[in-house]
């Protein structure tokens, strides 16, 4: 903000002001567009997309929180300062087969686990009471068992009808390895999304260094902005679009799986 002080010759708090506005007006003009709340409809599109994808069936999306650095609000005490030894708020996602985000929470203090974010945001919340519109359950492909539609997170998040998370331990049969395999595999969404929002605004690679109010509005700005731009990037081929591996067309087998060698 310094820096942009003093090239517009305007006053720091000034500049401070102008971007946190700026930054309001992206996320309220682009979050009716790029983030609208999803209906039966596009949790059925979200779930075909990772079963065709990443081979996870009845997967409605990939949960996980991701610490966004920021400078120790005044007076805050320890309430923002995260395992890590760092202060952050955090940025709880759902996101679908193609990184983009579903369902977001933004702002909840760095001190907070993963799981218990997920409790207290409205997210959370909403599919507890069953208020989020998803799809009855269906049959798997290639069985008869009658599935729910779910999320999937990692160790962090409880275990509950509509989310699924690995089998703990190490010492764990064939079968229960091969789910954590696939699991992790289609859950590496969430993280991809978060490393490509990260690799395009590159504020993100270090603390913020404004107020709460304006480090929330800065997230929410980057998401829907990140939304809006792998939206424009669908009608462009997969292997001409910028965050795809060069060898991705080579490592599928012709019934549309990975071969990496393992199972």
């Amino acid at each position: 903000m310094a820096s942009l002080s003093y090239s517009f010759r305007i006053g720091r708090s000034t500049t401070s002001t102008i971007i946190r506005e700026t930054c309001e007006a992206i996320s309220s003009s682009l979050q009716p567009i790029v983030l609208a709340k999803p209906d039966r409809n596009i949790w059925l599109d979200i779930a075909e997309g990772y079963h065709e994808q990443w081979q996870f069936p009845n997967c409605l999306g990939a949960i996980d929180g991701k610490h966004v650095l920021m400078q120790a609000p005044p007076k805050s005490g320890s309430r923002f300062h995260n395992y890590k030894g760092t202060f952050s708020i955090i940025l709880l996602a759902c996101v679908d087969a193609n990184y983009k985000f579903v369902l977001v929470d933004i702002g909840a203090e760095g001190h907070n686990s993963d799981g218990g974010v997920f409790k207290n945001s409205i997210f959370g919340q909403s599919l507890e009471k069953g208020t989020l519109d998803l799809p009855c359950p269906v049959e798997i492909p290639g069985t008869t068992k009658m599935l729910p539609f779910l999320f999937i997170g990692d160790e962090a998040f409880p275990l509950k009808s509509n989310l699924m998370r690995p089998y703990p331990g190490v010492a764990l049969s064939k079968d229960k390895a091969i789910f954590n395999y696939c699991l992790s595999r289609a859950r590496r969404c969430v993280e991809n999304a978060f490393g490509i929002m990260a690799s395009r605004f590159r504020i993100f690679r270090k603390p913020l260094v404004s107020s709460f109010e304006t480090s929330t509005f800065t997230v929410a700005a980057a998401v829907c902005l990140h939304n809006f731009i792998k939206s424009a990037e669908e009608e462009v081929p997969s292997c001409e679009r910028r965050y795809c591996p060069l060898d991705f067309a080579d490592n599928m087998s012709p019934d549309g799986y990975i071969n990496d060698g393992r199972w």
